[in-house]
C-alpha cells in the first residue's frame, strides 16, 4: 500500500496448517538383524508407525515499511511475529527400523511445543560519491524475542491423544545484532568489508519432571541460561574483467508530435548491463548457535550430549561469473570452509540417536552454474515473441571430512561427492510456465558416524510442473507430477529409521493474488 510517492507499507500473512501420519521407519537388511526389523528393500511404501500422527500450525505476519528519501538513500523496516505449534504422538517400544514391541508398545509419547516470536529488522542504504565513483554503505539493527513451551505426556494406549504429564519446560531467547557493510567502488574494482555484532541469550527451565519428582530423594529441576557475544567479520572483492553491454534508449524527439524526422538522433546509453566477465572472492566468519531442539531431545529414542557447544565456521569463496551474451549467464567457482564443533547426530549401537559436537570438519568443493535462453539465442540475443526456453544446470563437487573429534576421518551427514540440478523451463510472458526439473545426488550418509544404517544410495529424481495464469495475473491454476519416473529412493534418515521418498505422485490447485 503506497502511503506517499516515496513510501509504502507491505503486509505479508503466512497461515499454514497440516496433519499427517508418520511414514517409513525402515532399516537396511544385514547378515544379522534385530527382532521385528522392517526392511526398506521389501516394500518402501509401508510404515512401522501405524499410530503416529504429526500436526503443525504456523501463523506469521510481517509488516514492512519502505521509505525512499532519494535515489541514493533508502530505509527499510520490517516488524514480524507469530505463533507456531508442533504436536505429535508416537508409539513407544520401537527402535531404528523395528516394529514397536514389549510392554512399552502399549503406550505412546505425546509432545506439544509452542513458540511465540516477535522481532524487528531495520536497515538503511546510502550511495555516495568517492573518488569520482559511487560507493554504497548499508547497515542496521536486528532484534528477536521468542518464548517456547514444551509439554511431554505419556499416553496409556498406542493411539492416545493425551496422557499423564511427564515433563514441562519453558524457554526464552533474546537475540540482537548490529550490522554494517560498505561497498567501495573504484572503477572496475569493488571492495566490500562487513561486520556483524551478535548478542544472544538463551534460557531453558524445567517446570516439571516426573522422574526427578519421584526419585528418592527428589532431584532438583534444571535451569540453564547461556549468553554469547559473537563479533563476525567478512570481506568481499570483485573485479570486472569485461564490462557489461550498454543499454540503449531512444532519446525524446523535440516537438513531440508531427512528421517523422529525416535524421532521428542516435540512441543514448542510459545504463550498463551486468558484467560480461567478473572475478570475485569472499572470506567471512559464521556462527551456529545451539537450538532448543538440540538443548532438549525431541524424540523418544534421542539423547543430547551434556557438554554441547556452539559451532563456528570460516568460509572462503572465489570464482568468475558473468553474462557474456544477453541469452547466457554463468558462475564458476570454488569454496573452502572449516566448521569447528559441528553439531550433528550419531546413531548409537543401542538404536538411540545422540546429538553432540561431532568434531571439527572441513569442506572443499567446486560449483558451476549456467542458464541459456534458447529462444533468445535463436532470435539474435533479443527477447523472442514466442517466450523464453531456459536450459539450466548447477553442479556441485564436494569433499568433506571431519578433521578432529570422535568422527575424525569420517564424512559429515548429507555431504555427497556430487550433486547436479538441471532442467528446462518454458515461459510465455506471465501467462504460462512449464518446467522439467531434475536432481541427481551421489551416495551420502544421513548421520555423522558413517553408519551402515545411515547410508543413502545415489538417486536421480525428476519433477514436471505446469502453471497457467489468467484474469490479468490475479488468478491461476497449477499442476504437477513429483518423481516423474517413479524412482525408488530415500534422501533422509531419522532416529526411527529410513524415510523413503514418495513414489510417483500428482498434485494440483488454484492460486489467487491480491
Amino acid at each position: 500500500m503506497d502511503v506517499t510517492r516515496d513510501s509504502r507499507f507491505i503486509l505479508t500473512i503466512d497461515l499454514y496448517d497440516e496433519e499427517h501420519g508418520e511414514p517409513g521407519g525402515f532399516r537396511r537388511r544385514e547378515a544379522v538383524n534385530p527382532p521385528n526389523s522392517v526392511f526398506v528393500e521389501d516394500d518402501p511404501t509401508l510404515t512401522t508407525r501405524f499410530f503416529d500422527r504429526f500436526q503443525l500450525q504456523r501463523y506469521y505476519g510481517t509488516l514492512e515499511y519502505q521509505k525512499f528519501f532519494s535515489e541514493r538513500t533508502e530505509l527499510d523496516i520490517k516488524a514480524f511475529g507469530g505463533y507456531l505449534s508442533r504436536w505429535s504422538k508416537r508409539q513407544r517400544g520401537g527402535g531404528f527400523g523395528t516394529l514397536p514391541s514389549g510392554p512399552d508398545a502399549n503406550t505412546n509419547s505425546i509432545q506439544l511445543r509452542e513458540d511465540w516470536t516477535e522481532g524487528v529488522d531495520a536497515r538503511m542504504r546510502h550511495d555516495y560519491n568517492l573518488f569520482n565513483d559511487v560507493s554504497t554503505i548499508a547497515g542496521g539493527i536486528y532484534f528477536y524475542h521468542a518464548l517456547q513451551d514444551r509439554r511431554d505426556e505419556r499416553g496409556q494406549t498406542p493411539d492416545a491423544e493425551s496422557g499423564m504429564l511427564r515433563n514441562f519446560n519453558t524457554g526464552e531467547t533474546w537475540d540482537g545484532a548490529i550490522f554494517a557493510e560498505n561497498r567501495f567502488h573504484f572503477g572496475r574494482l569493488s571492495i566490500v568489508p562487513g561486520m556483524r555484532l551478535e548478542f544472544l541469550n538463551q534460557s531453558v527451565d524445567e517446570e516439571f519432571n516426573f522422574a526427578k519428582s519421584h526419585a528418592e530423594p527428589p532431584e532438583p529441576l534444571a535451569s540453564h541460561s547461556d549468553f554469547n557475544f559473537v563479533p563476525l567479520f567478512g570481506l568481499g572483492l570483485g573485479y570486472v574483467v569485461v564490462e557489461g553491454q550498454p543499454i540503449l534508449s531512444a532519446p525524446p524527439v523535440a516537438g513531440g508530435k508531427g512528421a517523422e524526422a529525416k535524421n532521428p538522433p542516435a540512441p543514448v546509453v542510459t545504463a550498463v548491463g551486468p558484467p560480461r566477465v567478473e572475478l570475485y572472492g569472499t572470506v567471512s566468519q559464521a556462527y551456529r548457535p545451539i537450538t532448543y531442539g538440540e538443548l532438549v531431545p525431541t524424540g523418544a529414542s534421542s539423547v543430547v550430549n551434556g557438554d554441547l557447544k556452539e559451532g563456528e565456521a570460516l568460509q572462503f569463496e572465489y570464482g568468475v561469473r558473468g553474462k557474456p551474451f544477453p541469452f547466457l549467464n554463468f558462475d564458476v567457482g570454488g569454496f573452502y570452509f572449516t566448521f569447528d564443533d559441528q553439531v550433528g547426530e550419531v546413531i548409537l549401537l543401542n538404536g538411540f540417536t545422540s546429538t553432540s559436537n561431532v568434531g571439527d570438519a572441513r569442506y572443499i568443493g567446486f560449483e558451476a552454474a549456467t542458464e541459456l535462453d534458447v529462444l533468445s539465442m535463436i532470435n539474435g540475443g533479443t527477447p523472442s515473441p514466442y517466450g523464453n526456453l531456459t536450459l539450466y544446470g548447477n553442479v556441485t563437487l564436494l569433499n568433506a571430512e571431519f578433521t578432529s573429534g570422535p568422527n575424525d576421518g569420517k564424512t559429515p551427514a548429507y555431504a555427497p561427492d556430487y550433486q547436479v540440478k538441471t532442467g528446462a523451463i518454458y515461459r510465455y510472458k506471465d501467462v504460462f510456465k512449464l518446467a522439467l526439473l531434475g536432481t541427481i545426488v551421489d551416495d551420502e550418509f544421513g548421520d555423522d558416524g558413517d553408519s551402515f544404517e545411515g547410508f543413502i544410495p545415489a538417486y536421480n529424481v525428476w519433477d514436471l510442473t505446469a502453471e497457467v495464469k489468467f484474469w490479468n495475473g490475479r488468478a491461476g491454476v497449477f499442476a504437477g507430477i513429483r518423481n516423474l519416473f517413479d524412482e525408488n529412493y530415500w534422501g533422509e534418515v531419522r532416529e526411527e529409521g529410513i524415510m523413503p521418498a514418495l513414489p510417483r505422485n500428482y498434485y494440483g490447485g488454484f492460486e489467487f493474488f491480491f
